[in-house]
């Protein structure tokens, strides 16, 4: 009777472990504006590029949980869109937009590159909305190596721009946003120390800036239309450009219709660690994603996402990795009756320093509607 027992709390053991090996990520995959499920869809899920799955003729995907924090999908005809794995769990349906067709790329010389990429920044910044309180959904996810609990901030703010001291600042890289706490709700399942919170942004202010071009290689093209101009920028073999990344912009006023930079990881390897309230802190990897939206004559920040990982040391010598992931995603205008006076400077750190204001699950989908918004 025991060796029974034994024997069937063994192969207990070994169905739940066998289950455990099977959980996967499951999801589906979507054209943003017909809704319909996009088939062979390249789903890149590890380090290497042997590591992926395509989608079947219904749009679906099944991929191992155990993977990578980046998952990556690719399809011919439609832009690539990179999405952190714990986003992919909490929503498994994944939207694609589909890529302007691009005609007779050339490539163009560093000094035209800078000319051109700080002519569409100041255009953009001419033309932002001002005076008008803009509303956004915030999500802001941090996570570390040697924890496997997270912490997880959502909240509404407004994003207002005044004319006077954006005329001010133009020429400066930082975009003077003020932020307004509506409501804020943390979900902290951690306690996080000041030492760890590196000062991840969550807004597009601080994109409004590029490096040099002298080490990368620019390419413009056309969309079939005329109506984008498309830079592509990659890195030189063997020189240390600044980031890889592609800008789109209008052609007839110059202005920037969506920018997605990310960091080269050979050139963050180069950089050296720097001391931090007791740590020496490196950034290992940066993400940078935002586009606009027209409004009239003016343009207002549409979305941006922001992806952070930094390696950290502690004075015992013992490592560890903080990764930062934020989503903003434009909601609509907000009366200003509404708006609390509850400022904040621009970085994600201040979150943890907020009590929470609302009870309700605000950035459900099932939520109901806010008359204010």
């Amino acid at each position: 009777m025991k060796k029974t027992f034994y024997i069937l709390c063994l192969f207990s053991l070994f169905l739940t472990q066998s289950l455990a090996a099977q959980i996967s990520i499951q999801g589906v995959i979507l054209d943003k504006y017909t809704d319909l499920p996009i088939p062979d869809v390249i789903v890149q899920y590890g380090k290497n590029s042997k590591d992926y799955v395509y989608t079947d003729s219904n749009g679906r995907y099944s991929i191992p949980s155990d993977n990578e924090e980046i998952i990556y999908f690719q399809c011919i005809g439609y832009k690539t869109k990179n999405v952190t794995k714990a986003a992919l769990q909490a929503q498994p349906a994944v939207v694609m937009e589909l890529n302007p067709i691009s005609l007779n790329p050339v490539i163009i010389s560093p000094y035209t590159a800078d000319k051109l990429l700080n002519e569409v920044m100041l255009n953009t910044k001419e033309r932002l909305l001002t005076d008008a309180p803009i509303g956004y959904l915030l999500h802001f996810l941090q996570g570390k190596s040697t924890d496997t609990l997270q912490n997880e901030i959502y909240m509404k703010y407004t994003s207002t721009l005044d004319r006077r001291k954006l005329k001010k600042a133009i020429k400066e890289e930082r975009v003077p946003y003020i932020y307004n706490i509506i409501d804020i709700k943390r979900l902290q399942k951690t306690i996080t120390p000041t030492s760890e919170l590196y000062g991840a942004e969550y807004h597009a202010s601080h994109l409004f800036t590029f490096g040099k071009s002298e080490n990368n290689q620019t390419t413009r093209s056309y969309s079939s239309d005329s109506t984008l101009m498309i830079l592509e920028i990659a890195p030189l073999p063997g020189k240390e450009g600044w980031a890889r990344g592609e800008v789109v912009i209008n052609k007839d006023d110059m202005t920037i219709v969506s920018m997605e930079i990310e960091s080269v990881d050979s050139i963050m390897e180069l950089q050296s660690y720097k001391r931090y309230m007791g740590k020496m802190i490196k950034a290992l990897r940066k993400v940078g994603r935002f586009s606009f939206e027209k409004s009239g004559d003016k343009y207002y920040m549409k979305d941006c996402y922001t992806y952070y990982k930094f390696g950290a040391i502690d004075e015992l010598g013992k490592q560890e990795n903080i990764v930062y992931h934020c989503d903003v995603e434009c909601i609509g205008t907000v009366d200003p009756k509404t708006i609390k006076k509850r400022q904040l400077s621009g970085f994600c750190q201040e979150l943890f320093y907020f009590p929470d204001s609302t009870t309700s699950e605000f950035w459900n989908a099932e939520s109901s509607s806010d008359s204010n918004w």
